[in-house]
């Protein structure tokens, strides 16, 4: 992340609701998508989520419906669960090598009330839990590996890579290919059947804006012919907003492990046992509350990272060298919205991200409640007798209305856009897609990514992602 060969490095536009801050938000430029820089976690979500969705006109998206593609997608390398596949393409493991301080944060949680969930993959979220990880023997496993690499002898099969796609040409109200750019030659690629537009939340809406797709005032206005006045193209963004904690304790945890010594260990030791602190990822230890016991899901999910980390308005990460651990968390269901515009009719040109972060004071209240819970966590015996004082924040607030200043002045995403291209019942006059994530009005047009959900999931974004395009793969087979 925050490489620009391997991530877009996309600028969003001042937000009003961060003090005007500016952000760099991610995603994956290579094969396999954002799967191939994203922080491996593996979850699916609440399964109220998945009944929102079908309940809000999206028929068939109900957790019944979609369970069996989350099983068909997976390949569990842990004990038999009952909620886990074990014949699919994507590798999931349980961590290796977790660092200590898991333990501590686990304990800590059991202390307080919130209890230890053995398999938080089975549609309930609530409780603490060790991640599991999409890996494969201490490797990650992104869409491109678990999908692509068994299946690149295939004949019928041809991947190019450095290439630009500018637009997806439309003839008669159909698909008909893409406009693209391969080292700097302009070619045309024909469809015979279907064009399928996986591009991401931030992207996709701009390949359709480009080619014709979207909300008409504002594709004239840069100058592009409108193929099908789509208003919803581009809205409904919605993202984790985010806050974090951080804390210094008595015990080594990995920022002791991030010297330049101690990494060419561990390289030593990744590359001759796929072991170590390589294997690792960012998060360790997760969990799902509520802030109020009267809520019918938890509306809070927080992430343990066993190293304290600042990622900078740019996406730049600061690691603490001293021995310290935080906290991040977001709200699992976020109210607040943006949009995704064009910034001009230029293929090159990055879009136009205006996320009003914390527009929805209830985001901004959870996240606030949230801080107090988790601050209260640190007091248990578990972590009181480890913890020796406070990174971040600092000074510490003693307000409602100083929690809420930190929360605005520092509060973060969670890399987990979706919906600017979301799904919907016929009718509803801003859903992008009907619910085979067909576009409404193009023929032979698909978006299969993040971008069709029509609302967020309570959970990281790439297992739902998957189980999106192993539905959209079956629909796709059986028109064939």
């Amino acid at each position: 992340m925050g490489h620009k060969r391997f991530d877009w490095c996309l600028p969003t536009e001042a937000d009003p609701t961060i003090g005007d801050r500016t952000m760099q938000w991610a995603a994956g430029k290579a094969l396999g998508g954002s799967s191939a820089i994203n922080g491996q976690v593996y979850m699916r979500g609440e399964r109220s989520d998945y009944d929102n969705w079908a309940a809000a006109g999206c028929t068939g998206w109900g957790y019944d419906d979609i369970f069996p593609y989350f099983l068909k997608a997976e390949q569990f390398h842990a004990p038999t669960m009952q909620s886990h596949g074990r014949h699919g393409p994507l590798s999931v493991s349980p961590i290796r090598d977790p660092q200590p301080i898991g333990q501590y944060v686990i304990d800590a949680f059991v202390q307080a009330g919130i209890p230890l969930n053995e398999d938080y993959c089975n549609g309930s979220q609530t409780g603490v839990y060790r991640i599991f990880a999409t890996q494969k023997d201490g490797q990650r496993c992104s869409a491109a590996r678990a999908y692509l690499d068994p299946v690149r002898h295939r004949p019928n099969l041809t991947v190019v890579t450095g290439a630009h796609v500018d637009r997806i040409l439309i003839a008669d109200g159909r698909a008909a290919g893409v406009e693209v750019r391969i080292d700097g030659q302009r070619r045309t690629i024909g469809a015979r059947r279907e064009v399928l537009l996986c591009a991401g939340t931030l992207l996709s809406p701009t390949m359709l804006m480009r080619s014709g797709i979207g909300p008409g005032e504002q594709l004239r206005a840069h100058g592009i012919a409108v193929q099908r006045d789509l208003p919803g193209v581009g809205q409904n963004l919605r993202e984790h907003n985010s806050i974090s904690i951080a804390k210094f304790v008595n015990i080594p945890t990995m920022s002791a492990e991030l010297g330049a010594f101690h990494l060419a260990r561990h390289m030593l030791k990744y590359m001759l046992f796929h072991r170590g602190l390589l294997t690792t990822p960012a998060v360790q230890v997760m969990a799902a509350f509520r802030t109020d016991p009267a809520l019918a899901d938890p509306d809070i999910i927080l992430s343990m990272l066993p190293v304290a980390v600042t990622f900078n308005d740019k996406g730049d990460a600061v690691v603490e060298k001293r021995p310290s651990f935080s906290f991040g968390f977001h709200v699992a269901r976020p109210e607040s919205r943006g949009e995704i515009r064009l910034r001009s009719a230029d293929p090159d040109a990055k879009p136009v991200i205006d996320h009003r972060l914390q527009s929805a004071q209830s985001d901004v209240d959870k996240l606030v409640a949230g801080l107090k819970i988790v601050e209260s966590l640190c007091r248990t015996p578990a972590l009181s007798a480890i913890v020796t004082g406070t990174l971040r924040p600092d000074p510490m607030p003693e307000s409602d209305a100083q929690w809420e200043a930190y929360v605005r002045a520092s509060g973060g995403i969670g890399y987990h856009a979706v919906g600017t291209c979301r799904m919907g019942a016929d009718g509803d006059a801003m859903a992008v897609l009907d619910p085979k994530l067909r576009v409404r009005g193009i023929a032979g047009l698909r978006v299969v990514d993040a971008s069709v959900m029509p609302g967020p999931v309570s959970a990281n974004t790439n297992a739902p992602t998957i189980m999106i395009a192993e539905r959209a793969a079956e629909w796709i087979g059986r028109e064939a």
